[in-house]
């Protein structure tokens, strides 16, 4: 039985030293609170909303440079797509004007072998006609160079009007 009492006077001795323990913890903690209350806790809390405003400001600066930099690139798309659109009107007039100057110069070909099988005066009358087909081409032609001439000053217009001169981001 002794043996039995030493063990519960051990047991209530390291349980004593236990909470003798957590009071002096207790104590210290209470000090580092009270500390902390008097002197930091109000800065600290101003310290925080202040870093969280400037936060805040810095998000709504970037929403707007996001916001410019996604509409600045939209520009830019629907500039290149309506340069693409006149680019290949122009290259379908000088495609046609292509096929005109080949037709002409088939024909012209053509009427040169006729203009040899045939007599003196026919071969008058329908150099007279060629000639009248020819001004009348010349003139569609110089049409076509005029338009063309048009749609790339247009296109030079475009590319100067629409060309951004930085990064809306820098």
């Amino acid at each position: 039985m002794t043996a039995g009492l030493t063990a519960a006077a051990a047991i209530n001795l390291v349980l004593v030293v236990l909470c003798l323990c957590v009071l002096v913890q207790s104590v210290r903690m209470d000090r580092r609170i009270r500390t902390l209350r008097d002197n930091n806790l109000g800065e600290a809390v101003f310290r925080l909303d202040r870093a969280t405003q400037q936060a805040r400001l810095v998000l709504d600066d970037l929403r707007c440079v996001l916001a410019n930099d996604v509409a600045a690139r939209a520009e830019g798309a629907a500039a290149a797509e309506a340069l693409r659109e006149e680019l290949a009107m122009m290259v379908d007039i000088g495609n046609s004007v292509a096929e005109r100057i080949s037709d002409a110069a088939s024909e012209a070909q053509a009427a040169e072998v006729a203009a040899r099988s045939r007599s003196p005066r026919a071969a008058q009358i329908e150099a007279a006609e060629g000639a009248a087909g020819q001004a009348s081409r010349a003139s569609a032609d110089a049409l076509a160079s005029a338009r063309t001439t048009e749609l790339s000053s247009r296109v030079f217009d475009i590319l100067s009007a629409h060309v951004p001169r930085g990064s809306a981001v820098a």
